[in-house]
């Protein structure tokens, strides 16, 4: 893969991230109901993404670090977790409750959006650690 393959697939990072910023600041203005239904739209939309890199993982397994797969797994099952959670407190209607919930979600939000600057952190090593192994493998076979 040329280093200008790695380049464009790690500027998609920052035209998603925008993306989701504009539908965020969009969402602010929406009703409650509106954002229930935001809210499910993007559980699909993050559920078929984590669908896709297990299907990606599973294509090229041989190709992908153990210690990749296991994060993957653990990151799946958090999710999960946190998904149940919040269907279960969906439930609720004690206003008490309810905001202690709203607080657990804003801190998981704040968790998240860390695990993926963490992300973007460790993509950019890679791909660096990418471009550089090519270009010295060129270096190599001159």
């Amino acid at each position: 893969m040329a280093n200008t393959d790695l380049s464009s697939q790690f500027e998609k990072i920052s035209d998603h991230a925008k993306a989701a910023t504009q539908h965020l600041r969009a969402a602010g203005q929406h009703t409650k109901d509106q954002l229930a239904a935001d809210a499910a739209s993007a559980r699909e939309k993050a559920t078929a993404a984590t669908n896709q890199l297990k299907e990606n993982a599973d294509d090229s397994r041989n190709k992908v670090s153990s210690h990749w797969q296991e994060i993957r797994g653990k990151w799946q099952a958090h999710v999960a977790e946190m998904r149940t959670r919040a269907q279960e407190k969906a439930d609720r209607f004690d206003a008490g409750v309810t905001a202690m919930d709203a607080d657990m979600a804003e801190s998981y939000a704040l968790d998240a959006i860390d695990f993926a600057q963490d992300a973007v952190d460790e993509a950019e090593s890679a791909v660096l650690d990418a471009m550089y192994t090519r270009a010295d493998a060129e270096t190599l076979r001159a």
